[in-house]
């Protein structure tokens, strides 16, 4: 049960770990698609920020998972099989990690939104790095990736279970990874000599209102999928036992 527990909570580090790049990426590749129509939405020193900052903490807290309660009823695993699958990879980049791309990208457009950009006209920032809207989107971009993660990593400490049957937050060390990047990105964005080393701006009371409403979201659309995953084996478990 222990090696079980440990084999399981390595790959749920793995899908954490790894669902971030997405969030990274799309933005990235918005930008490029665009033609610069849509100025980069995440700078280098943002990317390095969530790479080495914020993502550490509640990925260990990960590794502290406890066995979940199937763990010995599951089939053993093909001792051939590589630890990082492709099943793995899939769900890392194109569900958890595409959900939070869009999610950053949904963060960025409503930032310049409530500065009045509109379509059809030119998005602020292009060509004017230093324009202060430009920078407070960046700003919402990064948070957004942040707060998004709060959800992921709540979302992969189970693989088909709901993670509300273990207590939402019964790991004491993903809860201290959590208070940890939430106090990073609020400090990075609130003091002037870490504004311009991370590119970033203060944000204010509406900002924090959209942001605090993404973990919610992204963790009941999880939850949506593992139910609906757990709804379609019970009812091949019954046509099969008939």
């Amino acid at each position: 049960e222990e090696g079980r527990a440990v084999y399981a909570n390595i790959r749920k580090f793995m899908l954490y770990i790894l669902n971030s790049n997405m969030p990274e990426a799309v933005p990235s590749a918005v930008y490029l698609l665009s033609g610069g129509a849509v100025p980069l939405p995440l700078t280098t020193m943002q990317i390095l920020t969530i790479d080495l900052g914020t993502d550490m903490l509640p990925a260990l807290g990960l590794g502290c998972e406890a066995p979940e309660a199937d763990v010995m009823d599951r089939p053993p695993r093909n001792p051939k099989e590589p630890l990082l699958t492709g099943k793995l990879m899939r769900k890392a980049f194109l569900w958890y990690g595409l959900m939070g791309g869009v999610v950053s990208m949904a963060a960025y457009l409503f930032a310049q939104l409530e500065a009045g950009w509109g379509p059809g006209a030119e998005m602020f920032g292009v060509g004017a790095d230093l324009d202060p809207v430009y920078v407070r989107a960046t700003t919402m971009c990064l948070a957004a990736i942040v707060f998004a993660q709060i959800g992921q990593v709540l979302n992969c400490r189970t693989e088909t279970a709901s993670v509300f049957s273990r207590g939402l937050f019964s790991n004491r060390h993903i809860n201290v990874g959590i208070v940890f990047e939430v106090c990073l990105i609020v400090f990075i964005t609130l003091f002037p000599p870490f504004q311009a080393v991370f590119h970033t701006s203060p944000l204010g009371v509406w900002d924090y209102a959209f942001l605090c409403c993404l973990p919610p979201i992204v963790l009941a659309v999880e939850e949506a999928r593992k139910a609906l995953f757990r709804h379609v084996k019970r009812r091949r478990t019954g046509v099969e036992g008939r």
